[in-house]
């Protein structure tokens, strides 16, 4: 042990006349702790959070899709598909139509959208991850009326978010009607013409994401056709990938297939706003809690300043003693660094001993309609531990310069002249 880091040890510790000094001391440390302590745990809630939110959006939505620049049908939307599916990187690729409807049932109405999903291209897979009751088939037996028994239509089949069920009321087997919206040419103008279908309940299912779960509902492709009225078209050829931080170049990559015309829309960018807010959200909790660090920093300058007051003889001695000036600055320079390897080591054990009572708890609850996730998981990630860790250790060697440099312009002279 070099002597300044002995010395820098031998100030810090309490003794019975420089009881102010110690409690001070302590003080700042505890100020470092709880800082870095709150830093960690506001890291791991972002991230937490961040997290569930994304997976959520992942397991409801698509990574990227492809469609017409004019929002028309996709006639080639077979050929294409199939194509897209030999891309690199492109694990599931199938044609989609999403339609807007007003879904009604036992005298209860909400607004919806019906993805139409082609089955045969197993898609299925998707609804099998996220059901919680039923999910029978989509496709319907029949979809023309039988001529010799004059009976009618079988009605298609449907699966239906938990939400939206609650909210309609509805259970499986029962009948729910679409109503939906098609314009006609008349002479006062285009006019829209209600369309009512029927569907049974053939399942119901839960993503997690409240958004989700709420408005959506799963049909087959024809039956999505038949509603639309546009015909053997696709409005989306809808696609997983495997890494999702390629969307951009493998949207490129569909975009080349598919030629003039198209355009690409990935999960990035349908959600943009949300993500934005996140990321805005990060950086003000990041300054909130630097910022209370570097107030807990404070102490340290009072500290030192007092201690180089009452050291002052002691450090006459030792500038007589032949040390110099950089010897003397090391010495209060390492005691800042050892304040701050404390409560930055503190502020781990506290920040992640939090985390882990906050999850097994689950004490953060927050509510499912507005964030679409009923708690957050806290995530603690080795380099956020890091960062913030040597975060403190440079506030706290930079509030212990000035102190430093007071003591090392000390004239030892002067000093013992007037003691």
């Amino acid at each position: 042990m070099t002597y300044e880091l002995f010395i820098a040890l031998r100030y810090l510790r309490a003794r019975r006349q420089q009881t102010a000094v110690s409690v001070i001391t302590a003080i700042a440390v505890a100020g470092i702790t709880v800082g870095v302590a709150a830093l960690i745990v506001a890291q791991a809630m972002i991230h937490g959070f961040r997290t569930d939110v994304q997976e959520k959006i992942l397991a409801g939505t698509d990574h990227l899709n492809l469609l017409k620049e004019d929002n028309s049908g996709i006639e080639n939307y077979r050929e294409l598909t199939e194509q897209i599916r030999r891309i690199p990187g492109i694990i599931e690729a199938s044609a989609t139509i999403y339609a807007p409807v007003l879904l009604v049932a036992n005298g209860n109405q909400e607004q919806a959208i019906l993805k139409g999903i082609d089955t045969t291209a197993g898609t299925s897979s998707e609804l099998s991850s996220i059901a919680i009751e039923g999910l029978g088939q989509l496709t319907t037996p029949s979809t023309e009326p039988d001529a010799e028994t004059d009976e009618e239509t079988p009605p298609d089949r449907l699966i239906i978010g938990q939400q939206l069920a609650k909210a309609l009321g509805a259970k499986l087997d029962d009948q729910v009607t679409a109503v939906s919206a098609i314009t006609r040419l008349t002479p006062a103008g285009l006019q829209p013409r209600p369309r009512y279908t029927k569907f049974v309940v053939a399942g119901i299912f839960s993503s997690g994401w409240y958004q989700y779960d709420s408005k959506w509902a799963y049909i087959s492709l024809p039956a999505a056709q038949r509603l639309s009225g546009d015909g053997d078209t696709a409005g989306v050829i809808r696609m997983k990938i495997r890494e999702i931080d390629r969307v951009k170049e493998l949207g490129n990559q569909a975009l080349n297939l598919a030629g003039r015309g198209f355009i690409t829309t990935d999960w990035q960018e349908l959600n943009r706003p949300l993500f934005a807010a996140l990321q805005l959200q990060h950086q003000v909790i990041i300054i909130f809690f630097a910022l209370l660090i570097a107030i807990a920093a404070l102490n340290i300058i009072t500290t030192f300043t007092m201690m180089v007051i009452e050291k002052q003889r002691d450090i006459a001695v030792l500038r007589a003693q032949g040390a110099t000036p950089k010897n003397i600055r090391l010495i209060f320079l390492l005691q800042g660094g050892l304040i701050g390897i404390a409560g930055a080591g503190l502020g781990l054990l506290l920040g992640a001993s939090a985390c882990a009572i906050a999850n097994h708890y689950k004490f953060i609850s927050i509510p499912a309609e507005i964030y679409s996730i009923s708690h957050i998981t806290l995530k603690l990630q080795i380099w956020d531990c890091l960062w913030i860790s040597i975060l403190a250790l440079a506030i706290c060697l930079i509030a212990a310069i000035y102190p430093a440099n007071s003591a090392a312009r000390l004239v030892p002279a002067e000093v013992l002249r007037h003691d």
